[in-house]
């Protein structure tokens, strides 16, 4: 497989990533790039068809990969795909928490629970579990990377957003403590705060927000992307250069960090 424009190249032979979520957009990209990077891929999510097509491209570009239909919000689904990744790979040696869900657009009022109680059931709880799992694995093995992918939406206000961006910052909090509990073990865990990433979620968000004030989603499109002062947005691979590199011997002495993806749209 070819590295992208703007693609970093990092030396991941001989791991094993595990990566939620990576059935299609964000999750497909990381796939195929940690699987250029050397690393043997499992992927996790619900939609079996785009797991499979993923993992395919993967072995038809010489690379490794498998996968398991899991909804990380199970504890029952995550123990058997971390169970599948150890009996297709021998361990897990890197985890990134990529799987997520927009949610809704809608005021707080008028938000049901059910809807509250998914978002952060699949953006939060999700990662808590997977990390549950993963420790016990990696402290083993004598280290490992996590790496968490949030989202900057959780740190600004975004109306109508109310679940996923508190989803978002709780993985900021969830990132931090973790770290501090098992350095000892030699494990890193490291949060990526992407914001304006191009693709279908971000296509739907920005429609759901037009819908939502009654306005064109161009509009809501050029509004956000003023917020970076180089006025655009970013790419999967930008967050995935990251990723690589959180993933990587280069960030052993980094955990714990927030770091954003945005373009300069959130510094802080």
């Amino acid at each position: 497989m070819k590295l992208s424009s703007g693609a970093v190249s990092v030396n991941l032979s001989g791991k094993v990533a595990l990566i939620t979520g990576g059935g299609h957009g964000l999750g497909r990209t990381l796939a195929r790039r940690y699987s250029i990077a050397g690393a043997n891929v499992f992927i996790t999510g619900r939609a079996k068809d785009a797991l499979a097509e993923s993992a395919q491209a993967i072995k038809k570009s010489g690379g490794r990969a498998e996968w398991s239909v899991a909804d990380v919000s199970n504890p029952e689904e995550v123990t058997r795909s971390f169970d599948e990744a150890i009996g297709a790979f021998g361990t897990v040696d890197i985890l990134v928490n990529n799987a997520g869900i927009a949610g809704p657009t809608t005021d707080l009022v008028d938000l049901s629970l059910r809807d509250w109680n998914e978002v952060l059931a699949i953006n939060l709880t999700g990662v808590f579990l997977c990390c549950k799992a993963a420790i016990p694995i990696m402290r083993g093995a004598g280290g490992g990377k996590i790496v968490n992918i949030g989202s900057a939406s959780g740190k600004r206000p975004l109306a109508g957003r109310t679940p996923y961006a508190a989803s978002k910052l709780g993985l900021l909090g969830l990132t931090r403590t973790l770290a501090h509990e098992i350095a000892k073990d030699g494990i890193n865990v490291n949060l990526i705060s992407p914001f304006l990433v191009a693709g279908p979620r971000l296509d739907l968000v920005i429609d759901r927000l037009a819908g939502v004030r009654h306005i064109d989603a161009q509009v809501v499109r050029s509004e956000m992307t003023a917020l970076s002062p180089f006025k655009r947005g970013v790419t999967e691979d930008d967050v995935a250069n990251v990723a690589l590199f959180l993933s990587s011997g280069a960030a052993d002495n980094m955990t714990g960090q927030d770091i954003n993806v945005t373009a300069g749209a959130v510094m802080y």
